[in-house]
């Protein structure tokens, strides 16, 4: 327990001892005022009444105040981990996913991989239609992602028009699949908008993520893959070791 979390109990437990002791010695003490003695019938009254009265109102109390903190926690935790626009997980959810599914993939003796996917050609999605029909591109693409995605697999925006996916998988050759399809998906389905359909596409880049390798490189690397892929004409998927080589032959 934390000392905030205790110092918070503390609190707690010392303002519900005052607030009992109050109404408890209040009337007690008015009684004695008035007739200058308690008999034995108002005592027992007394020790009968008070608990019965004051029990349920402090129980009542303390759980609309547990239920207010328990909305407000999540709705802090939905703030923190949760991309307003696509309802998807943002980029602090993504990293704490993504470890979760490496440490799981090293457990397990299956490779992990990290993705970012960037829609193509969005900033002129949005300079020919406006940012309501780019907002609306972004949410529809955020929902097939989620929805099509492999198992043991997580999406999330990282911003803009980036989405960055984590998984774990038996081989490189199923991730690639897996990663062709969730392009092909998109490039297949035309976004409703208000004057008919919109086609749109993305690119891909991935890298195979080895033990203990921090998050924010194998995204830098699955980043230069998408570079690549976007150089190659988009709408398409590059691995981090296939845009390495091509980058290096290019060079040569």
């Amino acid at each position: 327990m934390s000392e905030r979390n205790i110092a918070w109990a503390v609190r707690v437990g010392a303002s519900v001892t005052m607030l009992v002791l109050l109404c408890v010695v209040t009337p007690v003490y008015l009684w004695i005022r008035t007739y200058g003695e308690i008999d034995g019938k108002a005592a027992m009254t007394f020790a009968i009444a008070l608990p019965l009265t004051i029990t349920p109102t402090l129980s009542v109390i303390m759980l609309r105040t547990r239920l207010k903190v328990y909305r407000l926690a999540e709705e802090n935790f939905r703030i923190a981990h949760m991309d307003e626009l696509t309802g998807l997980p943002n980029r602090r959810a993504y990293f704490e996913g993504a470890r979760q599914l490496q440490a799981r993939a090293d457990f397990t003796g299956r490779l992990f991989f990290c993705a970012i996917a960037d829609v193509d050609d969005f900033k002129r999605v949005n300079d020919t239609r406006g940012h309501d029909v780019g907002d609306h591109v972004l949410r529809e693409i955020a929902a097939l992602l989620n929805t099509r995605a492999p198992d043991d697999c997580i999406v999330a925006r990282l911003g803009g028009e980036e989405f960055a996916l984590a998984g774990i998988f038996a081989s490189e050759a199923e991730a690639s699949e897996a990663f062709d399809r969730l392009v092909a998906q998109v490039a297949g389905t035309s976004v409703q908008i208000g004057g008919g359909r919109l086609s749109v596409t993305i690119s891909l880049g991935y890298c195979c993520g080895p033990r203990m390798t921090e998050i924010s490189t194998l995204l830098s690397r699955a980043d230069r893959a998408l570079y690549v892929a976007k150089n190659f004409g988009k709408n398409r998927v590059m691995g981090f070791e296939a845009a390495d080589a091509g980058t290096e032959a290019d060079a040569a």
